[in-house]
């Protein structure tokens, strides 16, 4: 594996949460409307991950996501080092996203390295967390042949999760962890982030299941369809 994977892991998912936290503050500082507050970090989620995940696809698979890479990991896509080191790069560059979000935004009153104490506890957001990674992952998996369709379904998948999941769909351990560190209305307390991300981990998995049983059997029968010819858009170490 290339150290320019995990260095593309970094910055991708670094920007990632800047565009996430980054989105929140924005709401905060410009509206009182809810509704808008949410089309602002839907919007600006979406767009930057049509952005990095085309920027990456080449270089590190574009998972910016340990959900994600544990999929890639469980369907034999990807070894165990890797996906460890890209949890690693992953989660740092989650957090360095955030204090890049909270540097922006400094000019009013924001902190650099706070702790959010947004409590979220209701046991429907931890649904909301299954439901949207694991259409997520299975997003990913169905579509990791062609990076112009990952990076066109899956910010449509998470723009949608936005506006009709309770949880405003995290959908991602690492940003999830880099959201603890903010002030912005896109935090999380830590006790509600750990419950967060076990439902996105298992929801990761239910992801899998979903991609290994439905494409078992209608594989050879698509492989002249719409996806041949397209298994080198991606980088070979890893694949998405």
């Amino acid at each position: 594996m290339k150290l320019k994977a995990l260095v593309m892991e970094f910055i991708g998912t670094m920007l990632l949460s800047a565009a996430i936290i980054g989105a929140g503050f924005m709401a905060l500082t410009k509206t009182q409307d809810p509704l808008m507050a949410l089309v602002i970090n839907g919007f600006s989620a979406a767009a930057v991950l049509a952005v990095i995940i085309r920027l990456g696809a080449k270089i590190s698979g574009a998972h910016y996501n340990p959900a994600v890479t544990l999929s890639l990991l469980l369907s034999k896509k990807i070894d165990g080092v890797t996906a460890l080191l890209y949890f690693i790069a992953q989660t740092a560059g989650a957090v360095a996203g955030a204090v890049l979000a909270n540097t922006l935004y400094h000019q009013y009153g924001t902190k650099f390295f706070p702790i959010s104490k947004a409590v979220m506890s209701s046991q429907y957001l931890l649904i909301s967390e299954v439901l949207s990674t694991a259409v997520l992952v299975w997003v990913v998996l169905r579509n990791a042949s062609n990076a112009n369709k990952v990076a066109t379904f899956v910010p449509l998948w998470i723009f949608s999760a936005y506006f009709f999941t309770s949880s405003s769909t995290f959908a991602n351990p690492a940003a999830t962890i880099g959201r603890i560190f903010t002030q912005s209305s896109a935090g999380i307390a830590p006790a509600s982030a750990l419950r967060f991300i076990a439902a996105q981990f298992v929801g990761a998995l239910i992801g899998w299941l979903l991609y290994s049983y439905l494409s078992s059997e209608s594989t050879s029968s698509t492989s002249s369809g719409d996806d041949a010819g397209l298994e080198g858009e991606f980088s070979a170490d890893p694949v998405l």
